[in-house]
């Protein structure tokens, strides 16, 4: 299965893969258009996972708030107050941390005024500082 983002709406809808290849092959721009954005995922992602081994679990989450603070920018949502669709295990297996570890860290980053929790939405309280975290390494 792929899960298609309405950017507009803001809703997700599941589409079957044969029948997503279906369509991109038969509505002009639209196979160039998915290997636009999934090429332009894996850019990021990679561009975020391949320092992560160097980073302490505060830059890891730090860093990874940051990712998507910019990619919420840039589908023209709110950037620094935004849901976490993702569990903390989930966080922290995307990381390599675990999840008390994630639980820990954005305690931390509470504490320090760098973010403010309220269960699974997250606000960006202080985005310099945490940039500050991240460029550290």
């Amino acid at each position: 299965m792929c899960v298609a983002h309405n950017a507009l709406a803001d809703e997700v809808c599941r589409i079957p893969y044969e029948n997503l290849m279906r369509c991109a092959s038969s509505v002009p721009g639209l196979q160039a258009g998915l290997l636009q954005i999934i090429s332009g995922d894996i850019n990021r992602d990679q561009g975020l996972m391949l320092p992560l081994g160097a980073m302490s679990g505060e830059q890891r989450v730090a860093a990874f708030l940051l990712s998507l603070s910019r990619r919420y920018r840039d589908l023209h949502y709110a950037p620094h107050r935004f849901g976490l669709r993702m569990t903390r295990r989930d966080i922290g297996s995307y990381l390599g941390l675990s999840q008390e570890t994630v639980i820990r860290v954005f305690t931390k980053l509470v504490h320090h005024g760098l973010i403010a929790l309220d269960r699974r939405d997250v606000e960006l309280t202080d985005v310099p500082g945490l940039t500050a975290l991240v460029d550290c390494w």
